[in-house]
């Protein structure tokens, strides 16, 4: 529905709820893959203890007597997410949000928002994949789910928001 060649304000979130979810969907491509593949194919545990030295040693040790066999699901979440808000900041701003103005504070917003989002999907997977071993495919996805609304709603309305002047 228009109004004086404008378009009324349901149908412009919608049209941003769109853009977020085909950027979303380019980012959990990108996202799922590198977690899929890091996950499966490039156990990260062994080398990032390594990587700690005698530090690794004790966190290993300290996550075995809590009955975690691995980082390896948290590790893949972790890199793997942050390939895919690579693009995610760029496009959000430009195309979904189309907020040209107040760079700096939105990524400083946008950087806070995504720590958040990464530390509890990778508490989720932790909990249920590392240390209960849920399949991680179906952990994976729902917290993926849970963590793309949350996004939208704080990045619509806290992160990408125009301060008027």
């Amino acid at each position: 529905m228009r109004q004086s060649g404008k378009a009324t304000a349901p149908s412009h979130n919608i049209k941003q709820f769109r853009r977020f979810l085909i950027v979303g969907l380019s980012n959990f491509a990108v996202s799922f893959t590198v977690f899929y593949l890091l996950y499966n194919y490039w156990q990260l545990s062994g080398p990032f203890y390594r990587l700690l030295g005698g530090a690794g040693r004790n966190l290993e040790d300290f996550l075995l007597q809590f009955g975690a066999g691995s980082l390896d699901a948290t590790l893949a979440n972790t890199i793997g997410y942050g390939a895919g808000i690579v693009n995610s900041f760029t496009w959000n701003k430009f195309w979904t949000f189309k907020a040209r103005h107040e760079t700096g504070q939105q990524f400083l917003r946008f950087v806070i928002l995504n720590i958040v989002c990464l530390v509890l999907s990778s508490a989720g997977l932790f909990v249920f994949t590392d240390y209960l071993n849920w399949p991680y495919l179906p952990v994976w996805f729902i917290t993926m789910g849970i963590v793309t609304l949350v996004n939208f709603g704080i990045s619509k309305y806290w992160v990408f928001r125009t301060i008027e002047h």
